[in-house]
């Protein structure tokens, strides 16, 4: 019953492909798990698991106190449900109570193993709010100087927020100027859970409206996302370990 935000310091480093489909993984581990779309103005949760949300409540609806957390949350799969964000422009020109997410999660907690929030990149209130929501932080992040430095502003936000940061996520990896992991590691004083290559099977995923793990799960990066996995199970268990002793 913990909530873990997926957060980035930049776009465009694939952060929401990894909380999709980690999601996914977790829950064919045999983990309930509860995706949250918290990328208020980029939601996309719904286009990556194929879902079409039609006329469905989303998460801008109860934000905007016109849903209740029965109507915005949907079942995927029979271990993964999800709240999926707007799509729509005139969601964007509701008032939004950001402040609501917390409850939101709380909520969640209850019904579920893991939460997992896929927050707005950078820096602005939305992304705090998810951090703030969350008890612990995973930062994803492409192995290029930009994106290393957005991930360490990440990393001091989710610091001061008193979040635990479960450690780092290289994706898009696998060329030649890539900066090495022993590198990232000792940059950002976190370790990196799992390094994801650049994998064309994921464009195809996209393109097909199918997670990644399920339609190529013998793909690089397929295989990658399962031992992430494997690793935040891990991770959550030493903590918990931690804890009652």
């Amino acid at each position: 019953m913990l909530c873990i935000s997926i957060t980035s310091g930049k776009g465009g480093v694939g952060k929401s492909i990894i909380c999709a489909n980690l999601g996914v993984a977790l829950s064919e581990l045999g983990y309930s798990v509860a995706l949250v779309d918290a990328d208020i103005e980029g939601a996309t949760l719904g286009l990556l698991l194929g879902y079409n949300l039609n006329d469905d409540a989303t998460l801008h609806d109860y934000l905007s106190g016109n849903a209740t957390e029965e109507e915005v949350l949907k079942r995927v799969s029979p271990m993964l449900n999800v709240v999926f964000g707007s799509v729509q422009l005139t969601a964007l020109m509701k008032e939004l109570k950001l402040d609501r997410l917390e409850r939101l999660t709380s909520w969640l907690k209850e019904r579920h193993d893991l939460v997992l929030i896929d927050t707005a990149p950078g820096f602005e209130e939305d992304a705090f709010a998810a951090i703030k929501a969350s008890d612990a932080v995973i930062i994803v992040l492409n192995p290029d100087i930009l994106s290393v430095t957005g991930a360490l502003k990440v990393r001091i936000v989710a610091k001061r927020e008193g979040k635990h940061i479960l450690g780092v996520v290289v994706n898009k990896a696998g060329h030649e100027y890539d900066i090495p992991t022993e590198e990232l590691e000792a940059i950002l004083e976190e370790e990196v859970l799992a390094v994801i290559k650049d994998d064309p099977t994921i464009r195809n995923s996209l393109l097909e409206g199918t997670p990644l793990v399920s339609a190529y799960p013998h793909s690089p990066a397929s295989q990658g996302i399962k031992e992430l996995a494997e690793k935040v199970i891990e991770k959550l268990h030493h903590t918990g370990r931690e804890a009652s002793g």
